[in-house]
């Protein structure tokens, strides 16, 4: 299994906040679904740090799990196809098992 770490910006101005929320669309379910779609995988998304409605981000650090054997690269651009242009994958690496979004935050 790989963990794959995401440094994703975007507008939150669409957004509910990061998290999943019953009462508007969220930048974690978009993440997810995008994931899913390109991966054919459901990988829960883990986040350094929840941003509220209309909250927006630069340099937010996520990480996944993933059995894909799609390079890096490819995970960043095929991702960023899935995605609504409020949403852009800065970055996409491979990163240690140790690696946790959360956690691992400084």
């Amino acid at each position: 299994m790989r963990n794959i770490k995401l440094t994703l910006a975007y507008d939150g101005s669409e957004y509910a906040g990061w998290q999943v929320q019953p009462n508007g669309p969220s930048v974690q379910a978009c993440v997810e679904t995008a994931i899913e779609q390109l991966t054919q995988q459901r990988s829960p998304v883990l986040v350094a740090g929840r941003t509220d409605a209309g909250v927006h981000a630069l340099g937010q650090v996520a990480s996944f799990q993933t059995d894909s054997t799609i390079p890096c690269k490819n995970l960043q651009t095929g991702l960023q196809r899935f995605l609504p242009d409020s949403i852009c994958v800065r970055e996409a690496r491979e990163v240690s098992s140790a690696f946790h979004a959360t956690y691992s935050a400084v």
